[in-house]
C-alpha cells in the first residue's frame, strides 16, 4: 500500500555510519516533534536530500524555501541519523499508510532504531518548570535498554493515539525497533520547552551536543505570554457569570 500512497525523490542516497537512526518529527500536540526536528536540522548539521510526495495523503500545500516550492514532507541526514520532518499537518487518513512508509523506508537504509517525538497533554502545564518526559517502545528488549538508561521514566499504562501509535505497530510488526520519546505539554500552544527537553534526551541517548538554550529562551517568552493572556482572561470572567455557563455543552 505505502509504495502507492506515498513516494519519494531522493538527490543522492545517504551514507550512514552505525548505530543509525531515524528521528521523526510530525505535528501533534504542543507541535513537540516538529519544534524539535525543525531546530535539529537547523543547529544540527542535517542536509536535505529527499522530499516525500503523495497526491491523497499530503495536503494541496507546498512549502516554500529560498524561494523554491518543495513538498512538505522532506528527509534530512547527517553522519548517522536520518530525519523525517513534516512542515504542515497531515490528515488522520494518512496515520497508517504513512507509518508503513517510514517502517519500510528505515528497513530500506539498515536503520537500527526509529525514535519518534510527541507531546502529551496536562491540564497544569503552565505551572511546571521543567515537564517531564516518558518512554513507550515497540518491543521487549528495547525496553529493557531504555530502562537503563534513567533519561526517561516508562510510561506504565494508558493509551497512545495519532500519527506515532501506527509507526509502533508497524514497527513491531516488521521487527524494527522503535520508540517514542513523549513529553508533558501545552495541547494547542506550540511548547518549545518540551521539545528542549526531547532534544536533550535524543542527545544524549545517540550521542551528540546541541544547545537548545535559544529554545529555552522562546518558551519563557511564550509562558509570559500565555500568563499574561490568564490574568486577563480571570478578571473578565466575573462578568460573564450573570450571562451564560461558559462550556462547550
Amino acid at each position: 500500500m505505502s509504495k502507492l500512497s506515498f513516494e519519494i525523490r531522493e538527490s543522492y542516497i545517504p551514507q550512514l555510519t552505525k548505530p543509525s537512526y531515524m528521528i521523526i518529527g510530525l505535528p501533534d500536540a504542543g507541535l513537540v516533534g516538529e519544534i524539535a526536528t525543525e531546530f535539529l536540522i537547523e543547529k544540527g548539521g542535517f542536509k536535505e536530500y529527499g522530499e516525500v510526495f503523495s497526491k491523497k495523503y499530503i495536503p494541496p500545500v507546498m512549502h516554500v524555501t529560498n524561494g523554491v516550492a518543495k513538498s512538505p514532507l522532506r528527509v534530512y541526514h547527517n553522519v548517522n541519523t536520518i530525519i523525517l520532518h513534516a512542515w504542515t499537518a497531515l490528515p488522520a487518513s494518512s496515520a497508517y499508510p504513512l507509518a508503513e512508509f517510514i517502517v519500510d523506508y528505515a528497513k530500506k537504509y539498515g536503520i537500527d532504531t526509529i525514535i519518534s517525538i510527541t507531546g502529551v497533554p496536562i491540564p497544569n502545564r503552565l505551572d511546571i518548570e521543567k515537564p517531564t518526559a516518558y518512554w513507550i517502545a515497540s518491543e521487549e528488549g528495547l525496553s529493557e535498554e531504555l530502562s537503563k538508561t534513567n533519561l526517561m521514566q516508562k510510561f506504565d499504562d494508558g493509551y497512545i493515539a495519532g500519527p506515532y501509535a501506527p509507526i509502533l505497530l508497524e514497527a513491531s510488526r516488521k521487527n524494527v525497533r522503535n520508540f517514542v520519546v513523549v513529553v508533558e505539554s501545552f495541547l494547542d500552544i506550540p511548547d518549545p520547552e518540551a521539545s528542549a527537553v526531547a532534544l536533550d534526551i535524543i542527545s544524549k541517548y545517540i550521542g551528540f551536543s546541541i544547545d537548545v538554550s535559544s529554545l529555552l529562551k522562546e518558551a519563557e517568552e511564550i509562558r509570559a505570554k500565555i500568563k499574561g493572556l490568564m490574568e486577563q482572561t480571570k478578571k473578565e470572567l466575573p462578568s460573564y457569570s450573570s450571562v451564560r455557563p461558559m462550556s462547550y455543552a
